[in-house]
């Protein structure tokens, strides 16, 4: 199985396993901490996403070997993804927002519930609120990215041997 290939069945995974923490676990159990680890998941399949689409490119030549890292991997698909696949801005804002909070949650010095949602407090008195409408929202963005990135990479998945359509050998 190629790289992006496992990067995609990853992020896969984690976006199912963060849709179902939002969707279902949270409104029978509503405990505000799972909210953390829902945000969790869905930056894991961000990331897995962006790295599946540039690893791809990678293969076929498109983009230089990048490092494993979010800041080169955000340039990359900022520089060479969208504007070559066409791909929603939504995406990149998204991954990163998602980023941003879960720094901020590391960062914090106080966190606690509340009736509607998570509230981290960094030491300056910031407030960021994290809500199940947030991540619902975030969640739906990256189902799409997951059904473009799909699409892209299952385009040529005959050459590198995991298609149902690949020409068998005589």
């Amino acid at each position: 199985m190629e790289r992006f290939q496992q990067e995609l069945s990853e992020g896969k995974r984690q976006l199912m396993t963060a849709d179902h923490l939002v969707s279902v676990t949270y409104l029978l159990v509503k405990d505000n901490k799972l909210l953390l680890t829902a945000a969790e998941n869905l930056f894991g399949a961000a990331k897995s996403l962006m790295a599946s689409l540039l690893h791809y490119d990678e293969a076929f030549k498109r983009v230089p070997h990048f490092k494993d890292e979010y800041d080169s991997m955000l340039y990359w698909f900022r520089q060479r993804c969208l504007p070559y696949y066409g791909l929603s801005r939504d995406y990149p804002v998204a991954a990163d927002d998602l980023r941003i909070l879960l720094d901020e949650h590391k960062a914090s010095s106080v966190e606690f519930s509340r009736k509607d949602g998570l509230v981290i407090c960094s030491d300056s008195y910031r407030i960021r609120k994290i809500t199940v409408t947030q991540l619902k929202s975030y969640v739906s963005t990256l189902k799409r990215m997951l059904f473009d990135v799909e699409g892209v990479v299952s385009r040529y998945e005959g050459i590198f041997g995991r298609s149902p359509g690949r020409a068998k050998a005589r």
